[in-house]
């Protein structure tokens, strides 16, 4: 989605207005969107939550499952977002943050400069004559902001879970109309019956910590599953 990224700079982005997208398009070739955890009782609304383990870090990476090959997302149809919930990953577009030196807690908003919604003719201005930030800059670090500072418990949560071992993998496939098995690829997965096994005392661990609600938001998003399924066949036809 992103093709060049850039910090935003009032000398080099003084001219530059945005101007908002009619549509989805941008996003036609997400198939999996980053998510944090206070998204996913609204997002287990309308795709399946799953996790990608980094192999070299051994950390896992919450994913909105959007279509089942890559490059293509299912939930865009003639640039409308069909689904109920749009993840914050793609409604910050196009802007996004980047952390300095690879120090996380040193972070700049940034802009992808050959994103088409910029131009230098119409839109809001991203800086006053002035060369002050314009009310759109404003509101693009609030929400950065904010997402950076849910990041936190986000990866505390999901760095929890998979201590206790509740991520496991698994292979996602669909059958064509015409019987043929297609494996897609490899993911992991919130393991339901290892949940359902707790202690008591590890169950009320949870509750106190507030991660319940959040739990049963990933076990109802894989109903989502056979919707992707649907709608892969449908596509393929």
């Amino acid at each position: 989605m992103f093709k060049k990224l850039v910090p935003i700079n009032s000398n080099q982005h003084k001219d530059i207005k945005l101007k908002r997208a009619p549509n989805y398009d941008f996003a036609k070739t997400v198939h999996v969107a980053p998510l944090l955890a206070h998204e996913f009782p609204q997002a287990s609304s309308s795709f399946p939550i799953i996790f990608h383990k980094n192999e070299e870090t051994n950390e896992y990476h919450p994913l909105g499952l959007l279509g089942l090959k890559k490059e293509q997302n299912l939930l865009i149809k003639d640039g409308r977002w069909t689904a109920t919930y749009i993840p914050a990953s793609i409604r910050r577009y196009p802007f996004a943050a980047a952390s300095v030196n690879g120090n996380d807690d040193n972070m700049v908003v940034c802009l992808d400069e050959e994103a088409e919604m910029f131009n230098t003719e119409e839109g809001e201005a991203l800086f006053n004559e002035d060369g002050s930030e314009a009310e759109v800059l404003n509101q693009v670090k609030e929400f950065m902001n904010s997402f950076i500072e849910r990041e936190a418990a986000s990866r505390g949560f999901v760095g929890y879970i998979a201590e206790k071992e509740l991520l496991v993998p698994r292979t996602v496939g669909y059958t064509k109309q015409d019987g043929e098995r297609v494996n897609i690829g490899s993911f992991h997965a919130f393991d339901e019956q290892k949940f359902n096994e707790l202690s008591d005392e590890e169950f009320l661990e949870m509750r106190k910590r507030g991660y319940l609600p959040v739990i049963y938001a990933i076990l109802t998003s894989m109903q989502h599953m056979e919707s992707l399924f649907r709608l892969q066949q449908q596509a393929d036809a």
